[in-house]
């Protein structure tokens, strides 16, 4: 799946989303989002960024220059 279509699928399921009345339905969801979340996998990069947001210590590298993180990669659930 291209990249295109991925967003585009997904912006057709937030409006989809949005538009629930039901809330056993919304429930049932939270349960597969929580479910997904569970076996989710960080890239390094996603750990190094998480590291540097909760404070803590980056294996050998002394400043924030010295590490490799692209600002342009695109962070989605």
């Amino acid at each position: 799946m291209d990249n295109q279509k991925l967003q585009n699928d997904k912006l057709h399921l937030i409006n989809w989303i949005t538009q629930i009345q039901d809330h056993a339905l919304i429930e049932k969801i939270k349960s597969l989002m929580s479910a997904s979340n569970q076996n989710l996998e960080l890239t390094k990069e996603q750990e190094l960024i998480l590291a540097l947001e909760k404070g803590k210590e980056i294996g050998t590298q002394k400043n924030v220059d010295e590490l490799s993180i692209n600002s342009k990669t695109d962070y989605e659930l």
